[in-house]
């Protein structure tokens, strides 16, 4: 009889914890539908882009010239900014190097969006109590740069993140490369 009742207990005990098990699993299905519903909801907003037009969107500084070509006046974008177009070939090769390097070690192999980087980014952050690193590609800063605001909201992450993703399909890790070095602000009004 004893037996009997440990058996019948035993039973219940699994019972209840496969009812768990499958709670859980049930839990987690739901869960992973509704963020991915969120997420393709907000992709689904993100601005229709031409990655190929990239150039094009970059406002370059005008200049008035003498009739002998001397630069007698320079006059910003209508952003308030000086910029120059300048080819990759024409940047010095350790200068790419250092912002790969300090910006998106990964770059030459993620997808536009880097995983591990936001894995590592996330852990950072946890430690120390606020954010202390992110996780942004240089694929995903092109795309917020060109096409999205600054706001720090995740729906422009997502939005970011699928864009980067639209870029890096579009265009060659080289041609990115250049739109991001040409975009960037370096200080002093100079981009």
């Amino acid at each position: 009889d004893e037996n009997h009742s440990k058996n019948k207990k035993a039973k219940k005990k699994k019972s209840g914890l496969k009812i768990f098990l499958f709670a859980l699993l049930m839990l987690i299905v739901v869960g992973l539908g509704a963020v991915s519903g969120i997420v393709i909801s907000i992709a689904k907003d993100a601005p229709k882009i031409d990655p190929t037009n990239i150039e094009s969107l970059l406002n370059q500084t005008s200049f008035i010239l003498d009739e002998n070509g001397n630069v007698i006046e320079k006059i910003k974008s209508e952003k308030n900014e000086y910029r120059t177009i300048v080819g990759l070939d024409k940047m010095p090769k350790h200068l790419q190097d250092a912002f790969i390097s300090i910006e998106d070690e990964r770059f030459e192999t993620h997808i536009g969006v880097d995983p591990k980087g936001i894995v590592k980014s996330s852990i950072d952050n946890l430690k120390a109590g606020h954010i202390v690193r992110g996780a942004s590609t240089i694929t995903q800063q092109l795309a917020k740069n060109l096409y999205l605001t600054d706001e720090k909201k995740y729906d422009r992450k997502i939005k970011e993140a699928y864009l980067a993703l639209q870029i890096e399909k579009a265009l060659t890790k080289d041609q990115i490369l250049e739109a991001y070095l040409n975009r960037i602000y370096l200080g002093q009004g100079a981009y």
